[in-house]
């Protein structure tokens, strides 16, 4: 009986060791926060990172890497350095500028990679996402832009034209217009 005891605490003693070394390591967890973009535009991809563990943890690098649709994966950093976040709490962090791809607009595929170091070195965890890609247009009052802009553009010229007509009935229009001799007043 008490040799069972005794085995029962060792290994209870163990469990509670090796639980309690895991928890100390960091354990982050990281979100996209950039989630649509636009086709030949110019973006930057933002990211926010927790540290859910209960010590610091020391980020070294951000990246986001999409699978478009007839391109091999392309990887987008975000954040390349060393930045501490403390336990329970949380960075964002921001990448350059890069132009997107002209591709068919959708929603694709992505995964956020966050390396991280560990007392025996770096580690990367990835966390899928998705992307959606999709061409810039205005569409005022819900009509596309192909339809709208040539439409008001027409509009606009046959305003004109009638602001043009109203005027010319106007006297002393147009401006600077020279005045035919016979209408002349003379002088006697």
């Amino acid at each position: 009986m008490m040799k069972g005891a005794l085995i029962t605490v060792i290994v209870s003693l163990i469990l509670i060791l090796s639980v309690g070394s895991s928890m100390a390591q960091p354990l982050p967890s990281a979100e996209l926060d950039t989630r649509e973009v636009h086709t030949n535009f110019m973006e930057a991809f933002t990211a926010t990172v927790r540290n859910q563990g209960s010590e610091d943890m020391v980020v070294t690098r951000v990246s986001v890497t999409i699978d478009w649709p007839g391109w091999a994966p392309t990887s987008y950093p975000i954040f390349e350095g060393r930045e501490v976040i403390p336990a329970g709490g949380e960075r964002v962090f921001t990448g350059p500028a890069i132009r997107m791809p002209q591709t068919e607009a959708g929603t694709y595929h992505a995964f956020l990679a966050v390396v991280f170091e560990m007392p025996y070195g770096q580690q990367e965890t990835r966390f899928e996402t998705s992307v959606s890609i999709s061409d810039w247009g205005i569409r005022p009052g819900g009509v596309p832009e192909y339809v709208a802009v040539p439409i008001s553009i027409a509009a606009l010229m046959l305003l004109i034209t009638a602001a043009f007509f109203r005027l010319e009935r106007a006297t002393g229009w147009p401006p600077f217009r020279a005045v035919p001799r016979h209408r002349q007043k003379r002088r006697t």
